[in-house]
């Protein structure tokens, strides 16, 4: 049968990883409230989220550069050919998070066991290793998705992270977020149909009470959402987006869902459940677009001295414009890309020579996350400061 620390190695090099689902002896404090993850990873199939070769592209259309005319019979033509497609590539990006365990971990653990109990100490230290290894694994990518938008890091050929949300969806109304420089290798100060939409609340000190909010709140939220609207023509729809296939939704904070919540029970005069007695907004929505509570957007130190710009500002800890941001996110434009090879790919077990009494089982992924339509995209950003008055921080 081998040695215990053996059998075990082998039993990690063959069985695949477990996600954390369904109830378990271990409770799992490190997670967080919210992942913003499943929503850009869900209801997507493999073609849509994993791609070969040796760099990630795709092909974008600005401009039609229109041919359409009107004419007279007989009338001579010019035809043309226009070129319209552009093209963006950019470069995977590598991460890699492990397991690793020791001789001593296991021959203590189950030394002197019979086989039936050997193997089920083996699938609880494994259950222990793997819940640690996933949940590092997800906060990590979680994390990056509220980086600190960096050219540098993200757009240039000898970065090492990948693209972050707040590199698509700027405050900046030139849409600018990698100071000034392209985006995926398009500019959008050249290019105006790479940029996100943008709207401001007015969160100064004209804001009084909850009807303020609202009036404010509200009226942003309808020109937004005309704003990231896109309906095709009656006939030949195979040729644009359709619309019913949209994957929008509202992603805020704890203070900004708390500021929606209570601009919607301010506008009313009685609950919407049916004892009229709940005054709970589980699920906000507007337009029938759900909001979705994000917990890193409430620490997420993303926004700069105005809201301008990006920095290292968190909405209620020293930005400028300091107040809650909606981001309107279309998640069929905005995702994630693995690499068909090395999707959360487990390597088999190894030691090192320095290190003989510990092996290692490192998890590699390679992926970028992408957005193929920026002027779908939008946020709603405060002009001025959001009193705690009004909605505690």
């Amino acid at each position: 049968m081998g040695s215990a620390l053996d059998t075990f190695n082998d039993f990690m090099d063959s069985t695949g990883p477990a996600f954390l689902t369904g109830a378990d002896d271990i409770v799992n404090e490190a997670v967080k409230n919210n992942y913003l993850l499943r929503r850009f990873m869900r209801g997507k199939g493999p073609s849509e989220t994993l791609q070969g070769g040796s760099t990630i592209k795709d092909s974008i259309l600005f401009d039609e550069k229109s041919t359409f005319q009107y004419y007279q019979p007989n009338e001579t033509f010019t035809w043309t050919n226009p070129q319209v497609l552009d093209q963006w590539e950019i470069d995977w990006r590598f991460s890699v998070d492990h397991m690793s365990w020791t001789d001593h971990e296991i021959e203590l653990n189950v030394g002197g066991q019979g086989r039936n109990a050997r193997h089920q100490t083996y699938k609880t230290i494994k259950r222990s290793k793997e819940q640690r290894l996933w949940t590092s694994l997800f906060n990590g990518m979680e994390d990056s998705l509220f980086a600190v938008p960096s050219a540098a890091d993200m757009e240039g050929t000898g970065g090492t992270k990948p693209y972050s949300l707040p590199t698509f969806i700027t405050s900046a109304t030139n849409g600018a977020s990698l100071g000034g420089s392209a985006i995926q290798n398009i500019d959008p100060a050249t290019e105006a149909k790479w940029r996100n939409q943008v709207k401001n609340y007015t969160a100064g000190a004209t804001i009084a009470d909850l009807n303020d909010l609202a009036e404010q709140l509200f009226g942003a939220f309808d020109a937004m959402y005309m704003d990231v609207q896109f309906q095709p023509p009656p006939s030949h729809q195979e040729y644009f987006e359709n619309p019913s296939l949209n994957a929008m939704f509202v992603a805020t904070s704890r203070r900004g869902q708390r500021a929606y919540v209570a601009a919607l029970r301010a506008s009313q005069d009685t609950f919407v459940t049916g004892s009229r007695q709940d005054p709970s907004y589980m699920k906000p929505q507007y337009a029938g677009v759900d909001m979705e509570y994000v917990a890193s957007l409430d620490t997420a130190g993303i926004y700069g001295d105005t809201w301008e710009t990006t920095g290292t500002k968190t909405e209620s800890g020293g930005a400028t414009d300091a107040g809650p941001r909606y981001y309107f996110i279309n998640a069929n434009y905005l995702k994630f890309v693995f690499h068909t090879t090395r999707y959360f790919y487990q390597h088999p077990t190894m030691k090192h020579p320095n290190q003989p009494f510990t092996t290692v089982m490192p998890v590699d992924c390679w992926h970028n996350f992408i957005c193929r339509s920026r002027q779908r995209q939008g946020i709603i950003a405060p002009d001025g400061i959001l009193s705690t008055a009004v909605i505690p921080a």
